[in-house]
This record gives structure tokens, sequence and C-alpha cells, in this order.
């Protein structure tokens, strides 16, 4: 019986050929496990930009407003014809208004300020410098609003308009029904506050606080505001309680090492951990702060699957 004999020159490149192949196989099993769980997580991944944002709580609130006004009342009864619009701005001495009765009388404007016909009856009672004598219960339930109109007939003394001095600062007085326990914190002499009107947002600071965590009554000095406060005494506003604005990101995007706060990121297609500071949070989002944060910078909102140093191809 013939023997197989094995030829050293052949048998050698068979098996470095049989290794290559293997090999190759090897990393292509390895690479393609490595492409399919790196395409996985990131599918898994919401992968986001870091943003500014900013969020703002309100509570709606009904203004009441304290102006600098001075009235201008009929001298004789007789025919009310107005000489100056609604609304105009008026020096010291402009002609106002003529009554025709008995005899004719010209009213001239008392002062300089925007000439205002809606009246309410509370002209004489609200005046910025005696809120500390005001009782703003009485003062609401006593308000009578009327318009004047030229053409109609006036009695002697009665009020045919007002200068409204729209160059000098409002008082807002707000009411605020179960505050909460926060309110003597957050609303007290000095503090700043934020109003919106109609999206446009005023600043101003209080003078005055009376009440306490059931009720709580304060009134705001606001220097620059819309035309209607000076022909509107009622201001519907909301209220700006809480404002968080920044690096926003979700709640659930902070992940913790050794008890700090951080996030993950995408450098260069690779996951990294980067460390941050964690100032406040609304609405479930958190404002950061730290070093290297821009609009340019991805970070994953939802970390549970991220692990450190795993690549992420797009």
């Amino acid at each position: 019986m013939g023997r197989y004999k094995l030829r050293p020159r052949r048998f050698i490149p068979a098996v470095a050929l049989l290794f290559c192949v293997l090999a190759v196989t090897l990393w292509g099993v390895w690479y393609g496990a490595a492409w399919a769980k790196s395409a996985v997580l990131a599918r898994l991944l919401d992968v986001r930009l870091l943003a500014r944002e900013e969020i703002v709580k309100t509570t709606p609130v009904e203004g009441v407003l304290i102006r600098r006004e001075e009235t201008v009342k009929a001298p004789a009864p007789g025919k009310l014809r107005l000489l100056a619009r609604d609304g105009e701005r008026l020096r010291v001495g402009a002609p106002l208004a003529e009554i025709q009765g008995v005899s004719s009388h010209k009213v001239w404007s008392p002062g300089a300020g925007v000439f205002c016909t809606h009246l309410d009856g509370l002209e004489g009672l609200l005046v910025p410098g005696m809120i500390d004598v005001l009782d703003m219960g009485a003062v609401e339930r006593i308000s009578n609003n009327r318009e004047v109109a030229g053409g109609g007939e006036v009695t002697g003394g009665e009020l045919i308009g007002k200068l409204v001095d729209n160059l000098q600062p409002v008082l807002i007085y707000i009411k605020l029904d179960n505050p909460g326990d926060d309110a003597a914190r957050l609303w007290k002499k000095g503090t700043a506050v934020h109003l919106l009107c109609n999206g446009r947002e005023l600043t101003g600071g209080i003078t005055e606080v009376r009440g306490g965590g059931d009720g709580l009554e304060m009134f705001v000095e606001v220097e620059k505001y819309p035309e209607s406060f000076v022909h509107e005494r009622y201001q519907r506003l909301e209220l700006v309680t809480r404002r968080v604005a920044g690096w926003l990101v979700p709640e659930r995007a902070l992940v913790f090492k050794d008890g700090k706060p951080g996030i993950y990121v995408v450098s260069k297609q690779i996951l990294r951990w980067m460390p941050v500071i964690a100032r406040d949070n609304v609405d479930g989002k958190v404002a950061i702060s730290g070093e290297g944060l821009s609009e340019a910078l991805r970070y994953v909102s939802n970390p549970a699957w991220a692990r450190e140093g795993a690549r992420l191809d797009d």
C-alpha cells in the first residue's frame, strides 16, 4: 500500500492561505458586528444639538392702575364741545373744550399730559402718593366707568376729562389669592417684577406688599408701559413667577459619576462623558453650564444605552 508523502513546500503555503482566509473572515465578522452594534446604538440614542432656550412660567392677574392724573371740570352748565381729541397730548394752557350755555365758556388744559375722556370715578381716590392709606377692596367697589362725548349737556362742576402724565411711572395694584408659602420670599419690597401685557414684557419694582400666604397684595411701579395704560384702569396681565434660561437639556440627559452631574456628548463619533453644573430646572428641563458648551455640541438626551467610548456612526 502506497503512502501519501507530505511535502513541506506545498503544506506551508496552504496553511498560510487558510490562516489568512480565517483571519479575514474573523475580521469581517468582528467589523460587521461592530458596525451593527454602532448602527443599533445610533437608532437607540437620541442625539441632539445643544441649544439656548428660555422657559417662562406665569400666572394671570388683573392689575389696577394708579396714575398721575389731573381732572378737568365743566365751569358752568351747557352744551359741551371738545376741542381736544381723546389721546391727544396737550401742553399747559392748550384749548381743551368749549361750553355753550347762558354764556360761552372755554376750558384750558390745567397741565401737560395726554387728554383722556375715559372716566371711572376713581380719579380722586387712586393717587400714587396715598397708597399707604388706600383700601383697595373698597376702592374697586365704587368704580363707575363712563366715556365723555362731545355734543352732550353737562352740569357745572361735572368731570369732562382728565390729563394723564404719561411721562411719569404708573403703579399697578396686583392681588394674588393663595400665593403659596414662598410668597413672602418671592415678593417683597424692592423685588423686581416682570409682567406680560399682550405679549410685551414690562419690568417694575415692588414698592409695597400687604398680606401673606392666604392673600397677597402688592404695588408695582413701572416706568415704561403701553399707551392703553393711559386710558384703561384695569389691565389683564401675566405675572412672571418663574424663568429659566440658558443651555437647557432634559432632566434624563444628566448622568452622575461619583456624585457629579454630566452629559454624554459625541466627539469625533465617540461618546464621551462631559461634566456640567446643573443650575435650575423647570418642566422637566435643566439649565446647565460648564466649559465646552456650544451650539455645535451634540449630546445624548436618553443616555440609558450610552457607554463611555462607544462609537456612534451616523
